[in-house]
């Protein structure tokens, strides 16, 4: 029994995959903000240039 409890102590290959299950959490998370903050960017600029386009009027001959 001694022997399966230090077995188990000695494996690390779940502290591992938590690891890199963390990792991949943190980096999903940081691109869901950055898209967030570009498609607000985005819709801002592409709010402006309709404004801008609107107001202009185009001489007929």
């Amino acid at each position: 029994m001694l022997a399966l409890t230090a077995r188990f102590r000695s494996d690390d290959r779940g502290a591992t995959a938590t690891e890199y299950a963390m990792l991949i959490v943190f980096v999903a998370l940081a691109i869901a903000v950055g898209a967030q903050a570009l498609g607000n960017d985005l819709n801002d600029l592409f709010t402006k240039v309709g404004t801008t386009l609107s107001g202009i009027t185009i001489p007929t001959p």
